[in-house]
């Protein structure tokens, strides 16, 4: 059987190949665990209408998180797609990255155990804005600090990656979640309009100085 792992492999540094297999395990595990708190609804009539009717928190729970986890993977894979090596200051804010998605599956218990109100939402939020001000960190210091991301893009090519990582998966879920909530319009606008100028500046950026990071 042909070995496949070079074509992965951060060839030429393990400790950046490590990290990257260790953290992909994490993720791995973080998004499998989402499922253990789910169960049959007591009561429930054996009716999928039933079902719907009395899981519908935890299900869109789930289904949140599960999202939020993923585009928190690929995220995390285009920033280390191009880093040469491995950096203590990298692997201190990715332990960073790694400790909020493994807290995932208790905030997302939170969600769906939050049936009188209070501040499950914005501790959920949080927690996801958190992740994305590492996992924006861990790509500032490898591409401005440590100069470990090739090819070297222009300044500003590098600033909208950066926050690219830092302020899309809060902006992302904060979105889904005012609508999941049914927030005001006001606020859901709002939310939209800064996630838009975002995405405007990176395809501005890629137009200008430079062609976007490949998939």
């Amino acid at each position: 059987m042909t070995d496949h792992t070079h074509d992965i492999a951060h060839q030429g540094d393990p400790g950046l190949d490590r990290l990257l297999f260790f953290s992909d395990g994490v993720f791995a595990i973080a998004i499998t665990l989402l499922s253990i708190e789910l169960h049959v609804p007591h009561g429930w009539d054996g009716s999928l209408a039933g079902l719907l009717n009395e899981s519908w928190k935890m299900l869109g729970s789930f289904a949140i998180s599960f999202a939020v986890i993923g585009v928190l993977w690929n995220a995390h894979r285009r920033c280390f797609r191009q880093m040469t090596r491995f950096t203590t200051g990298v692997f201190v804010t990715n332990l960073l990255v790694l400790a909020g998605v493994a807290l995932m599956p208790f905030a997302t218990q939170l969600l769906y155990a939050n049936t009188r109100g209070g501040e499950a939402f914005s501790i959920y939020l949080s927690l996801v804005a958190l992740i994305g001000v590492a996992q924006g960190a861990t790509y500032g210091y490898a591409a401005f600090i440590a100069d470990t991301i090739r090819p070297r893009h222009h300044l500003v090519m590098r600033l909208s990656a950066f926050l690219m990582q830092t302020l899309m998966p809060g902006l992302c879920c904060g979105l889904t979640l005012l609508l999941f909530g049914r927030a005001t319009a006001l606020l859901v606008l709002g939310v939209s309009v800064v996630l838009a100028l975002l995405i405007g500046f990176r395809v501005f950026a890629a137009r200008r100085f430079g062609p976007a990071v490949p998939a």
